[in-house]
């Protein structure tokens, strides 16, 4: 498209594909928009007719990506050339390092004259660099039914039904984050008294479940703000922002819509309910995540301020949330965003949490990145993410966690793959982890609803892990609209009911049952907040307690 020659570089390269030697790269050097800002046409030599079953066969792969599930993206589009809105096939896929084949049939949509039917491989996404080769577009006429034509249906190793590492996942979450209590009834005297009526609810779990949330939502009162805040309510027990408190949208270079009178009314929302507030993000060292003021200082004589600028911006964001969240991201994905540290040096990322820490001591301060919750898809990532960890623990951060954003394509990782980088980073850091900003991307909603299923399993059965937070839950509210759980009106997607039945029901602890000759009722639950009712001769009695990891809890409850 005009304005954006600079923003590519294609080549023919040599490729040791399956079954080709040659293959199309295309670089596209900056992030852009739209999909059709960088394309790749090509135009049909015969003509099609309407209904005819037409298989375009492709290979790609990823070199580089910027984007956040650290795979490569093209999106397929065939349709009439020139201005036209009704595709026959329109398509987004992406993918890892590896060659993957593509085999997307369709029926075409209308009659095509030669040259007349578009082909379009469109390229206007974030940085990346990827490659096509092995492309085939077959013309079957009326001859093969569609049902009938193989179909690129995207899975993950580990989905099967009787997958051996979702047993022992499950067999650990029964063990590590449950753990035994006992309610004990006696009469005024302290006698134990035999057949009381004892009924326990679990109010809160311990493990944080939770959500960003788009602060306008919470502190404009409108019908659709207030379902969106009682469903908050309803689903999670953590919240952050999801773009209030970054530095762009606190400076105004967002408009009107973000401001910091918001941002504050937005944690003591979190506050009042009760919801586990973290922030993000204090630091995202990438110009294009810095506010206009300090990019107009670039290449000027006042650049060696901006080390000091970025200091007392950490510092007056600290003390202004220092009594309203628990959590903050400190540092984020430095990986792709480093033009602070090419400029000033490394040594700039451990001032940001030690002037974070002496500012709100008593907050936990994570160091948050993408694409480093799989080494087997992007080594790089992993090894740049251990790498900075142990850079910045060296020189004396205080850095109390690991965020792993886990933003997943439609070609999600295995599970067994996320359990090994677990395991990895708490040999080497012995730090607590919170997945930070979960969905899955997809139209797939069997694959979306399974594969939420089985992260969500994974990462909780995992004793590094204290927190999983999806980044957004409804459409309309949501940076990836088909990654919501909840449509936009209201309807749940099937991902939505696998999370109501994980988190809500089966990870939810209520048991009821009578107490014995000794007065005690026993049982096991999951970590977390509860209240215990007690009925015995017409009178009922409520106390609260809480169960807590690595201890036998007891509660006496006395009946007048």
């Amino acid at each position: 498209m005009p304005g954006h020659a600079d923003a590519v570089a294609f080549a023919l390269v040599d490729a040791s594909g399956p079954g080709f030697t040659r293959a199309w790269r295309i670089e596209t050097r900056r992030d852009t928009s739209p999909m059709a800002a960088i394309e790749l046409r090509a135009l049909n030599a015969n003509a099609l007719a309407r209904g005819d079953v037409v298989m375009v066969r492709f290979f790609a792969r990823t070199i580089a990506a910027s984007d956040e599930t650290g795979h490569g993206r093209v999106q397929l589009v065939v349709r009439r050339n020139g201005v036209d809105f009704n595709s026959s096939l329109e398509t987004a896929v992406s993918f890892g390092r590896a060659w993957q084949e593509f085999l997307l049939p369709f029926p075409a949509g209308r009659d095509f004259a030669p040259q007349e039917c578009a082909f379009m491989f469109r390229f206007g996404f974030m940085r990346q660099t990827v490659e096509i080769g092995g492309l085939e577009v077959i013309d079957y006429g009326k001859t093969r039914p569609l049902a009938a034509l193989p179909n690129t249906r995207f899975s993950y190793a580990g989905r099967a039904a009787d997958a051996r590492w979702r047993t022992a996942a499950l067999e650990r979450i029964e063990r590590i984050r449950q753990d035994d209590f006992v309610v004990r009834v006696t009469d005024a005297a302290g006698t134990p008294l035999r057949g009381a009526t004892v009924r326990v609810e679990q109010q809160r779990a311990a493990f944080e479940f939770g959500t960003c949330l788009q602060f306008a939502r919470l502190v404009h009162d409108s019908p659709e703000n207030q379902r969106y805040q009682r469903k908050a309510l309803e689903l999670f027990n953590a919240a952050s922002p999801e773009n209030d408190w970054k530095w762009v949208t606190l400076a105004g270079d967002w408009g009107r819509a973000f401001n910091l009178e918001q941002s504050l009314a937005g944690l003591r929302w979190l506050r009042e309910h009760q919801l586990a507030a973290r922030g993000h993000v204090l630091v995202w060292p990438g110009w294009k995540n810095l506010p206009r003021f300090v990019h107009d200082l670039r290449g000027t004589p006042r650049e060696k301020e901006i080390p000091g600028i970025v200091l007392d911006h950490v510092r007056e964001v600290s003390r202004r949330t220092r009594d309203l969240v628990g959590e903050w991201d400190v540092l984020n994905e430095p990986f792709t965003n480093h033009d602070l540290m090419d400029i000033f040096g490394r040594e700039i990322m451990p001032d940001w949490f030690k002037v974070a820490h002496a500012e709100m001591p008593g907050a936990k301060l994570f160091f948050n990145d993408f694409s480093n919750h799989d080494a087997t898809t992007d080594a790089d990532h992993v090894a740049h993410f251990e790498e900075t960890t142990q850079f910045l623990l060296d020189r004396g951060a205080p850095v109390d966690g690991l965020g792993l954003q886990a933003h997943i394509s439609n070609n999600p990782n295995a599970p067994e793959n996320i359990l090994a980088v677990l395991d990895r980073y708490q040999a080497k850091f012995h730090l607590p982890v919170r997945i930070t900003e979960f969905d899955v991307w997809t139209e797939d909603e069997e694959l979306q609803a399974d594969y939420t299923r089985d992260f969500f399993i994974a990462c909780f059965s995992h004793p590094s892990v204290v927190g999983l937070q999806v980044w957004g839950f409804w459409e309309r509210a949501h940076w990836r609209p088909s990654a919501a759980m909840y449509r936009t009106d209201w309807s749940e997607k099937p991902n939505g009911r696998i999370y109501r039945e994980l988190v809500l029901d089966r990870w939810r602890t209520r048991v009821k049952g009578s107490t014995d000759a000794t007065g005690r009722f026993a049982a096991r639950g999951f970590h977390g907040d509860y209240v215990a009712i007690v009925e015995v001769s017409g009178q009922r009695v409520e106390r609260t307690f809480r169960v807590s990891p690595g201890r036998s809890t007891a509660l006496e409850v006395q009946v007048e």
